[in-house]
């Protein structure tokens, strides 16, 4: 066992080597080593975790399961009655052929993308896509070529360039990016689809959910769910739950629940998470107050730091792996968790912080944020 030995010092000496560290959530706050600070690297952008009176609620609802556990994958006996319910609820909301619930966005992109491949497919790819996405183009085999960030220009000239040559030409995006926290043009990206009619346009809204939308998502809110062919959405972010759903036509469910890997060969959801999964949207579809105060705490950030911010994710870039790490600490001793964000996760030289806004959050801790931002601007 030697040589893994010398692999993990390899790993460590990259710069690469990740630990888990204890931690214990109270509502917004996490407690670390003892120490209570208030969470910015939580995806509860609803603050969700505050509203301690929900699991009660769920269990006095109609959409309350008690099984904790399917026992076996969707195909065979996992296929719960709870499973149509939201899916076709979640149908139904988005105005689409269908709906399919996943065990996460993970499993989803990287099952999905190798599913759509037929022999005469080509995939175009933002450079900022999740890696989820990037292990899906890796495990699908196919070619794929990627544009700058959110560069449409580039994106027409490859499309230009194949259309012809392939009878699909997918292009991969997210709606709201996970490290930048910047937005998609999407409206610029689904015009294409009007001269290059072999385009097909997969939307990861993995941090838009919830959030935009009425909590559609950001394609909701700019009307363009019908420029959409296949919209991505995960349930463990603002939602609040677990899983993650795709919304497509109703043959490419059937393909997906035929070949996609992920989707046979894991243990379906419990019940007792998916009914959780269909009493929360029901919820979160009516939380406008809730939406409106992050919006409102964002732009209040925006104005302390001089910076408007696209989304709730703000990065900080602050480069240099030595450096970002002292930051985070500088962060925790002023009673703010967030964890420095390193390679491979971004290129070396682009290290930062990625803060996340919920809206849980005070006006005098956006305040407070505000300060202890400034110094590392």
């Amino acid at each position: 066992m030697i040589e893994y030995k010398e692999r993990l010092q390899q790993i460590r000496e990259s710069g690469t080597y990740r630990s888990l560290q204890p931690t214990e959530t109270e509502g917004k706050y996490v407690y670390v080593s003892g120490k209570k600070l208030l969470n910015l690297s939580s995806n509860d952008y609803l603050g969700l975790q505050e509203l301690s009176g929900l699991p009660e609620e769920y269990r006095q609802s109609r959409e309350f399961r008690p099984m904790m556990s399917s026992s076996s994958a969707r195909l065979l006996t996992g296929n719960d009655r709870i499973y149509q319910e939201l899916e076709q609820y979640l149908a139904a909301q988005y105005s689409v052929p269908s709906a399919l619930v996943w065990t996460s966005g993970f499993a989803a992109n990287s099952g999905i993308i190798p599913s759509l491949v037929d022999g005469e497919t080509l995939f175009l790819a933002d450079r900022l896509i999740h890696a989820s996405m990037v292990e899906g183009l890796r495990l699908s085999g196919c070619r794929f070529a990627r544009f700058e960030h959110n560069d449409v220009t580039r994106l027409r000239d490859l499309l230009e360039r194949n259309e012809g040559e392939y009878r699909h030409i997918w292009v991969l995006v997210e709606s709201v990016y996970s490290m930048d926290g910047d937005v998609a043009p999407l409206a610029d990206i689904v015009a294409l689809k009007r001269d290059f009619p072999s385009m097909r346009l997969y939307v990861d809204e993995a941090h838009s959910v919830g959030l935009c939308g009425h909590g559609l998502g950001l394609c909701a809110e700019l009307g363009l769910l019908s420029g959409v062919d296949l919209l991505l959405g995960t349930l463990g972010k603002a939602l609040g739950s677990i899983g993650a759903y795709s919304l497509q036509s109703a043959s490419l469910r059937e393909i997906f629940v035929s070949q996609a890997r992920p989707f046979i060969y894991t243990t379906a959801l419990p019940p007792l998470m998916v009914g959780w999964t269909l009493f929360l949207l029901r919820k979160v579809r009516e939380m406008e107050d809730r939406r409106a105060h992050l919006v409102e705490m964002r732009q209040r950030l925006g104005d302390r730091i001089g910076r408007a911010p696209e989304s709730q994710i703000i990065s900080l870039e602050i480069p240099g792996e030595q450096k970002v790490a002292e930051a985070a600490k500088d962060f925790m001793r002023e009673g703010l968790f967030v964890r420095p964000i390193r390679k491979p996760t971004v290129p070396s030289g682009r290290e930062r912080l990625r803060i996340s806004l919920t809206a849980a959050m005070s006006t005098e801790e956006i305040d407070h944020i505000g300060e202890v931002v400034r110094r590392w601007m």
